[in-house]
């Protein structure tokens, strides 16, 4: 078992290969949008008899104090053709060689390592449980069914309620025009401001939006009535999956029923395009952590599907008198933003 570190390895083969929720996190195009976020980032790879077993991106956070993190979105991604120990063992490997990296990155002082591993069996000892950055539950709809199987999955409220969109005039259009961000910028903005939730910024929106367009592996989709854009989407395309990342719509249209018919025409997109998965992204957690998610929760489980569970972030501390310093300005801040 070898591990290497190579930011121009190609990963997405490896990836494509199984259904893991988030795994386009991974991937090579994401690694573009790192880079054109001026981030510093690592690609590592486990091999073993000249195949790969193991890969993991991961880049570095700054925080104040020339202090920083590293940080490893939905990873390590470890393959499930290798026994328990093996998994382990890469596992163990690609921790170690990521507090190398530290070493390297002189300008700064990682204070721990976030991974989010992809189930139980890899949290190994020294990982401490820590908030969830990526949803640590997704909610997942099978699209190996017709359409009649496909609509009986649905509650019956979300049925009329996509007819009902049909009927008011809204239609949906799939985009990777640059110019149409626009208006999802402009919906995201209303969304976060109504519902108090925070949201990335506008810069960061639109160097997503040029990576999916130029790797095309996604874009928009957009609900119109009465040529005004009354809902939007944002989907990822990955692997089998098509996933849905960030959605934005016009409270005062919301007796247009848009989001319905928007997703709806995304799922049967996605189905015709030969995708097998359509990944509604973050759900309520069953512990009742995230109260303020439960109005979009009740909604992406209206039209049917399966719920996923992953164990969440966990963090390997390399500094602990900075850490303990981290955690309570981490504190501080969230009591400040309730």
């Amino acid at each position: 078992m070898e591990l290497l570190v190579d930011n121009d390895i190609m990963v997405d083969d490896f990836l494509k290969t199984r259904f893991i929720s988030g795994n386009f996190l991974q991937s090579n195009w994401w690694r573009d949008f790192l880079k054109l976020q001026g981030k510093n980032f690592w690609q590592m790879v486990v091999v073993e008899n000249n195949e790969t077993i193991a890969s993991c991106l991961l880049y570095e956070n700054t925080l104040p104090l020339g202090r920083s993190y590293l940080y490893a979105p939905k990873g390590p991604i470890i393959s499930y053709n290798i026994s328990e120990n093996a998994r382990r063992e890469a596992m163990a490997l690609i921790l170690s060689k990521a507090r190398d990296i530290t070493a390297s990155t002189k300008k700064q002082a990682e204070i721990f390592l976030k991974v989010e591993p992809i189930d139980s069996s890899l949290i190994l000892v020294g990982l401490k449980k820590t908030a969830d950055v990526q949803p640590r539950e997704t909610w997942v709809l099978d699209l190996d069914k017709d359409i009649k199987e496909l609509l009986g999955l649905m509650h019956a409220k979300t049925r009329y309620n996509i007819a009902l969109a049909r009927k008011k005039g809204v239609s949906v259009r799939f985009s990777q025009k640059p110019d149409d961000l626009k208006y999802f910028l402009e919906l995201i903005t209303k969304t976060a401001s109504r519902n108090q939730i925070s949201v990335h910024s506008a810069n960061y929106y639109q160097k997503l939006f040029e990576i999916l367009i130029k790797n095309g592996t996604g874009g928009l989709y957009l609900a119109e009535m009465n040529g005004q854009v009354v809902a939007a989407n944002i989907i990822v395309r990955f692997g089998q999956t098509a996933t849905y990342l960030h959605g934005a719509s016009d409270y005062n249209f919301r007796s247009s029923m848009a989001p319905h018919l928007l997703q709806w025409e995304a799922i049967r997109e996605s189905q015709n395009l030969g995708y097998k998965f359509y990944d509604f992204w973050g759900v309520a957690p069953g512990d009742g952590s995230r109260p303020r998610w439960e109005g979009f929760t009740r909604f992406k489980k209206s039209f049917g599907g399966r719920l996923l569970v992953s164990p969440g972030a966990y963090n390997l501390i390399y500094n602990p008198a900075w850490y303990r310093l981290y955690s309570l300005s981490s504190q501080i801040n969230h009591y400040l933003k309730k």
